[in-house]
């Protein structure tokens, strides 16, 4: 993936996280629940914001992430 793709797909990601943080804290009519678990899309878009950071550090740095134990 490419610097532009990545920019945007983590861009997708924070306003996803935005929208699903704005729904999770709406007043909600007592009895009523959601069917959408905003909490765990939250999750999701924490997690894939943090990979594409970290992607961004191996686009910026030009060497690939090799982990923990170099292999």
């Amino acid at each position: 993936m490419d610097l532009f793709t990545t920019l945007i797909v983590l861009a997708g990601a924070v306003l996803l996280f935005a929208f699903a943080w704005w729904q999770d804290k709406r007043e909600r009519i007592p009895g009523q629940v959601s069917l959408i678990p905003y909490t765990m899309i939250q999750i999701l878009a924490v997690v894939t914001c943090l990979v594409l950071l970290a992607h961004l550090v191996t686009l910026f740095s030009g060497a690939p992430f090799r982990g923990r134990f170099g292999g």
